[in-house]
């Protein structure tokens, strides 16, 4: 799973968190690196918002592996 700002993903607006399903690949755009991802995008409580995997392309440098649901 991971969590991005609006800042730090193309296509979309407020925060994402994103459970991965593909992990495809690094582009250049501008001067910063990319990863081109498909997942299912998850409420704030981890709760799935659609059925579909949706496309996201996330800045690199702002990927954080966020923790399981429910840890501390």
């Amino acid at each position: 799973m991971i969590e991005v700002g609006e800042q730090d993903y193309m296509h979309g607006t407020g925060h994402l968190t994103l459970r991965v399903t593909r992990i495809g690949e690094q582009v250049q755009v501008h001067d910063d690196e990319w990863l081109k991802l498909e997942g299912l995008a998850l409420r704030a409580d981890g709760t799935q918002l659609d059925p579909s995997p949706r496309p996201a392309l996330v800045r690199m440098r702002a990927l954080r592996i966020a923790p399981p649901a429910g840890s501390s």
